[in-house]
């Protein structure tokens, strides 16, 4: 199940599962506006990065305590895989043809379009609207990834009292937190995301790893040019400074980039939290977990 392009799910869990951490929001919509129901931010040992299969006893556990901390009772969780583990291409398909269709079209191209095998297979689409040409086509984003990772995302999930409902691409969750035409750079302790979409809506997604012993200057410099090489030299970039370090970054990048600090929780209510100063705290952590609600708060 690799699904919810651009759908409503229902008032769903966000999970984030980083390389470090945990990350869990929930949203409910009242009166227009979302509010912050329940959250968590819970560490993981450094033996389980980005590998789940390195460490998934830790990592259960970790999912697990957030859940209890989150003091949640939806157990319905949409969640992200890690960036790498996906694929998006963008088809162009004529119009008029129905969602059975659509997807029969899809699987025939599939082993041209994506280095899996149909049996190991996992993809949805969504039709994005009419294409510039030819006439009478339509642009669909389409999205992949190995079903067996799928497979032991929702495994864990469930080991842990979760079921994931929707499995999204990080990417395309993202977008919704940021303003037509920007771009989105996530810093955090490790590393660098930048995650940009085309003006037909592909996602577009460049990241880097900083190194145990990489000097500060060094690291700048190297996100500076991943976004140089990345962006147009006018293109707006919203930055989340997940870490003490990169918030020391945004004057340089304020200087070289056209660029605005991005809060992700900023306009979401939380009178009801008795924990608010703490998530404040954390809330440059939480951008992604914060999208994949929004994605289903009602």
């Amino acid at each position: 199940m690799l699904g919810r392009l651009g759908k409503d799910a229902g008032s769903l869990l966000g999970v984030e599962i980083a390389a470090d951490s945990v990350r869990m929001l929930q949203l409910h919509r009242r009166q227009g506006t979302e509010q912050v129901v329940g959250w968590a931010y819970q560490p993981l040992p450094g033996a389980v990065g980005n590998d789940w299969a390195q460490a998934p006893d830790a990592l259960i556990d970790a999912l697990r305590c957030a859940f209890e901390r989150c003091d949640s009772r939806c157990a319905q969780v949409a969640v992200a895989l890690p960036g790498g583990a996906t694929l998006c291409k963008l088809c162009c398909l004529p119009a008029g043809l129905s969602a059975a269709q659509l997807e029969q079209r899809l699987l025939v191209d599939a082993e041209q379009m994506f280095p899996f095998a149909l049996e190991d297979l996992a993809l949805d689409f969504q039709v994005l609207g009419p294409a510039v040409e030819p006439v009478g086509h339509v642009n669909v984003l389409v999205a992949a990834c190995r079903q067996r990772s799928l497979d032991q995302l929702e495994q864990l999930l469930e080991a842990a009292g979760l079921c994931a409902v929707a499995v999204e691409v990080d990417s395309i969750a993202l977008r919704r937190l940021v303003p037509d035409g920007q771009a989105l750079l996530r810093i955090e302790q490790g590393g660098a995301a930048l995650h940009s979409w085309s003006a037909s809506g592909l996602p577009q997604r460049q990241e880097l790893t900083f190194g145990a012993h990489e000097p500060d200057d060094a690291r700048l410099q190297r996100v500076l040019e991943l976004c140089a090489a990345a962006l147009p030299g006018e293109h707006g970039v919203q930055v989340v400074a997940a870490s003490e370090q990169a918030s020391r970054w945004l004057p340089a990048f304020a200087a070289r980039l056209p660029c605005d600090a991005l809060s992700p929780l900023h306009g979401l209510g939380s009178a009801g939290l008795s924990n608010r100063a703490e998530l404040a705290r954390v809330a440059p952590h939480m951008a992604l977990a914060c999208a994949l609600a929004l994605g289903g708060a009602c």
